[in-house]
């Protein structure tokens, strides 16, 4: 999961779900947009250390789609 060219394509999608993320309107609920953070910090490191995995990014989906 290394390689420049998957690497890049995941870092691609977080940033599509960061931008989705600051078009929404978040609600108030405290519990989504803390697991939202959380969620977002983890992949967000993966990334600066270029071991971002599928996974990683389909949880940061997930947590999006909850909010």
């Amino acid at each position: 999961m290394n390689d420049t060219v998957t690497q890049a394509r995941l870092s691609m999608r977080l940033d599509s779900y960061l931008r989705n993320y600051t078009e929404k309107t978040v609600r108030n609920n405290t519990f989504y947009r803390t697991e939202w953070n959380s969620v977002w910090q983890v992949a967000d490191t993966a990334r600066t250390n270029n071991t971002l995995t599928p996974e990683l990014v389909d949880d940061v989906r997930v947590a999006l789609n909850k909010l």
